[in-house]
């Protein structure tokens, strides 16, 4: 009788920690709500996406990298930094970085986000996967002060 009693109270115990560790609630668009790459102040501590490049379900793509000029073929920007599993080089090369040559200039050797679509053209860079970038901002690696 003891035994089945404590059966029940350690069932209950552990789907009350279980409740307790579940992910937070999904957002509007049925997303978990921890926090968007290069976000530095969200999800559980602050935490963002390892550098690569990421597919969308919407055709765009999310690269995260560190921005540098590549002399090589009259010069090119690029994101580096890949996780030493994917070879450690060249995440992504942007094409269209003449319509971003300020903002691209001023990032140089930072940790960027750029969001677009790959290029599906024909390129004589062949250094890696092409994106053509709608937008570029530097992220943090740092998280924030604690509240």
């Amino acid at each position: 009788m003891y035994t089945r009693i404590l059966a029940v109270l350690l069932a209950l115990a552990l789907g009350a920690v279980l409740v307790g560790c579940a992910a937070e609630a999904p957002d509007s668009n049925g997303t978990p709500d921890v926090g968007a790459p290069g976000d530095a102040g969200g999800g559980a501590a602050g935490l963002r996406l390892a550098n690569g490049i990421y597919d969308q379900e919407d055709g765009s793509v999310i690269a995260l990298g560190v921005l540098e000029w590549v002399d090589l073929e009259g010069g090119f920007y690029a994101l580096t930094g890949a996780p030493e599993s994917e070879g450690g080089g060249t995440i992504a090369v942007i094409n269209n970085a003449e319509e971003f040559a300020d903002e691209l200039e001023a990032l140089l050797g930072k940790t960027v986000q750029v969001t677009g679509v790959r290029f599906d053209g024909a390129s004589i860079r062949m250094a890696g996967p092409e994106i053509v970038i709608d937008s570029v901002e530097e992220i943090s690696d740092t998280p924030g002060v604690a509240e």
